[in-house]
């Protein structure tokens, strides 16, 4: 029997586990780099694509350019009579005189109220010509509505066209429902006395029929921006200038 025997055996592992260890380490090396290296050629390639792309939308973009050069150069060569969708600042302005014309002879002088809801602005025509203008307060907006009967009301300024329907001087305000709703009382029965106010509507007061009014207001302050609940406010010298002016069966034309 060797007496080195088992002595070597454990020395001969040891130096087979150290070579094994040492081709692992270097085959793991290895991989590292490949890996590296896919991962530099795989960035080359997506800088190649995107630097394709771009020459791809500069070329577009070059024609597009070429294109609306082409087409800018032609336009002197593209009159209106000949070309009915493309129009001239002139011709456009010709059309609107043209118009104008067209309404100044119909209106023929005709006296009208015109309000510019948006603006908040009154202004008081003429024909075409405008005479004075005041400032106004429209309908503020906003809903409100009746918890107990689930009736409903929105505060707006109707647009359309209308009529003055009458014309009064220190008229009562009849309280509407809403109002009673608006302050919390107790709604009364439509013909009790104590729904007529006096001084809430002003000296004067022009109808336009379905509860719309052109009165005045305790706040001039508030003239100039949507203020009311669905009336037109005017102040009090314009209100009466207004009323001093417009006879009843005026056109009245609210627009925004």
């Amino acid at each position: 029997m060797n007496p080195f025997g088992r002595t070597l055996y454990p020395f001969g592992l040891l130096v087979w586990l150290a070579a094994f260890g040492w081709k692992a380490c270097a085959a793991a090396r290895a991989g590292d780099r490949l890996r590296r290296e896919v991962d530099r050629l795989e960035g080359e390639v997506a800088a190649l694509d995107r630097g394709s792309r771009r020459l791809e939308q500069l070329a577009r973009e070059s024609g597009a350019q070429a294109r609306e050069s082409e087409f800018l150069q032609g336009l002197p060569n593209i009159l209106p009579e000949d070309k009915g969708y493309l129009r001239t600042q002139k011709a456009i302005g010709d059309e609107v005189s043209v118009l104008r014309a067209k309404v100044g002879k119909r209106l023929k002088g005709t006296l009208q109220i015109v309000v510019d809801a948006k603006a908040n602005k009154l202004y008081v025509k003429k024909g075409l010509k405008l005479l004075w203008q005041a400032d106004i307060s429209v309908g503020r907006g906003g809903r409100l509505s009746d918890p107990k009967s689930g009736r409903k009301w929105e505060f707006v300024t109707p647009r359309g066209e209308f009529r003055v329907m009458g014309k009064g001087v220190n008229p009562k305000w009849r309280k509407p429902d809403w109002a009673y709703v608006e302050a919390g009382e107790p709604i009364p029965p439509p013909e009790d006395p104590s729904r007529l106010v006096e001084g809430e509507l002003g000296a004067f007061v022009l109808n336009l029929g379905d509860g719309y009014l052109i009165h005045g207001t305790k706040s001039e302050e508030l003239l100039g921006r949507p203020a009311s609940h669905g009336c037109v406010r005017v102040g009090a010298a314009d209100l009466e200038k207004l009323y001093k002016t417009v006879p009843t069966g005026t056109r009245v034309v609210i627009f925004e």
